[in-house]
């Protein structure tokens, strides 16, 4: 077996918007891509075909599905649209920069900022918890500082905030008041993701991981750490800026590059590696495949079976385990470039035929 595939010759489906990729989401039949010209697609898994697509500028920033809608974070607004057809539902205006948009299983939690430009710094920053259906704004909670990573935790959200009031702090439905994570850091928080079960794991801005469980207990602390996630059999992994591990079994010994990405789904992980080139590995049980891209991946997000990326040239690419258990295992990959070749064979085989036009 080569060591190496191309990404794409791995990949399911290759889709693509105008710009750079910015956020992603998933449910069980579909995905959508949100970019930085304020578009935002959905697709079939089962088939590739788009479903709908919505221009929302200036620039989509977070998405999320709740129940039967999709909510978008973009610009200076929080939208709703049909999640099967993208029909806009209603949309609700904010202060500032929309940032983050979760839901808990019954509430929208949307934080937004406004970034002063004399003193170079966020203000004005604030939290809201909107029900989904109807865009009903339940409360509205002003923060001291930037909300830089969010996620559904409970019947609320849990929040990693920067300066000046920096951390984690939970906040729960129908209580205004932010309470700090007993034990975490003070410090700036700059990103988090969450396991299988629930746990999160967070990375502060002076290299510190924090692991939790489900109630909010910490679990583990790394030194050193520039990003932290969750494997496909539950292990929390720390890696540094050289891409070294400090808290377990690296999951590939022979990428050497600054880490980007980490994200995994029940069989699968997918690292991500950044300089002197776009490179990674995806682990499926103890098979082990190195891959390389001709460009950036700015996001990943896992979901059931699948994982999908996005890119800086607005590229997305959606891996499912098992078709991927097979193309691994092949004796070799070409080292042809047949891309454009595979692209509009995958067209041709969804139909996306206005695509091919296009490319012609």
């Amino acid at each position: 077996m080569n060591s190496n595939a191309r990404l794409s010759d791995l990949s399911s489906l290759v889709r693509s918007l105008k710009s750079p990729v910015t956020t992603i989401a998933q449910n069980a039949e579909s995905f959508i891509a949100g970019d930085a010209e304020g578009t935002a697609s959905a697709w079939s898994v089962s088939d590739g075909a788009p479903l709908w697509s919505i221009n929302l500028e200036p620039s989509v920033s977070s998405i999320v599905f709740a129940d039967e809608i999709v909510a978008i974070a973009h610009g200076a607004s929080i939208t709703a649209v049909n999640s099967n057809d993208g029909m806009l539902i209603w949309t609700i205006p904010v202060e500032g920069a929309c940032d983050f948009v979760v839901f808990d299983g019954q509430s929208l939690w949307v934080t937004s900022s406004v970034y002063e430009i004399e003193i170079e710094d966020y203000v004005a920053c604030r939290i809201m918890r909107i029900e989904p259906r109807c865009g009903v704004v339940e409360q509205s909670i002003s923060l001291t500082s930037k909300v830089w990573t969010l996620d559904a935790f409970g019947q609320g959200c849990i929040l990693g905030l920067g300066r000046p009031q920096p951390g984690i702090f939970t906040i729960q439905t129908g209580k205004d008041d932010l309470h700090h994570l007993e034990g975490s850091p003070r410090a700036p928080i700059s990103r988090s993701s969450k396991s299988g079960d629930n746990r999160i794991s967070f990375t502060t801005s002076d290299f510190h991981a924090i692991q939790i469980d489900q109630t909010g207990k910490i679990i583990d602390t790394v030194k050193d750490v520039f990003l932290a996630g969750f494997t496909h059999d539950g292990r929390w992994v720390t890696y540094n800026q050289n891409g070294g591990t400090g808290n377990t079994e690296p999951l590939a010994k022979d990428l050497n590059g600054i880490p980007q990405h980490l994200t995994s789904t029940d069989e699968m992980t997918l690292l991500a590696m950044k300089k002197p080139g776009f490179f990674g590995m995806i682990s499926i049980g103890k098979i082990r495949m190195n891959w390389t891209h001709t460009n950036e991946i700015t996001i990943v997000h896992s979901h059931l079976d699948r994982t999908v990326l996005g890119c800086s040239n607005g590229e997305i690419l959606l891996l499912e385990t098992n078709v991927l258990k097979r193309r691994i295992t092949k004796q070799e990959f070409s080292d042809d470039d047949d891309s454009l070749i595979r692209a509009r064979l995958r067209m041709l085989r969804f139909g996306d035929k206005s695509k091919i036009l296009e490319e012609k």
